[in-house]
């Protein structure tokens, strides 16, 4: 990704560029679902490492899941003066398919996604963003139906016209 630490910074929903060892968290807890949803940036001691994290915490947790689960990790390494490199990420506690058109962006902006909701005090629907961020069709990627030729119009069809009169 080529940007600016301070571009990156945007995206995450930071507010200003972190210094070594520095820490942005973003806190919401919904009393009505028992649910906590944090999201936290976190920078490296060198300025070139950066992880970014999402959880959710249930005060009761829904039968057979954990009471904290893991939405999203990703780190991402600074390597150059503009290009930062997510280098490594898990989606719901599981590794992202590393074939997933432009994984590495998806991570940011479904961070920056959460982050909007978390600063309007809103906890969002995590599978309804991941489907939307993650895997909503691409503008450019194929398996649409249609394509092919044109079809052959003669110009008395579109008139209404019948042949051999008007």
């Amino acid at each position: 990704m080529r940007m600016t630490s301070r571009e990156l910074m945007d995206r995450l929903g930071v507010p200003n560029e972190l210094t070594p060892y520095e820490t942005y968290p973003f806190t919401i807890y919904d009393a009505a679902r028992g649910l906590t949803c944090s999201a936290e940036v976190r920078m490296g001691m060198d300025k070139d490492e950066i992880e970014c994290e999402i959880q959710l915490v249930h005060d009761t947790p829904p039968v057979g899941k954990p009471s904290m689960e893991l939405v999203i990790w990703f780190q991402i390494k600074h390597s150059g003066t503009t290009e930062w490199e997510t280098k490594d990420a898990r989606l719901k506690n599981a590794p992202i398919d590393r074939t997933l058109y432009n994984w590495e962006e998806k991570c940011c902006n479904f961070f920056g996604a959460v982050v909007r909701f978390l600063k309007m005090d809103q906890i969002p629907d995590m599978d309804d963003l991941i489907d939307d961020e993650f895997h909503s069709r691409e503008r450019f990627g194929g398996g649409g139906a249609g394509g092919g030729k044109s079809p052959k119009i003669k110009p008395g069809q579109l008139l209404g016209m019948k042949k051999g009169g008007f």
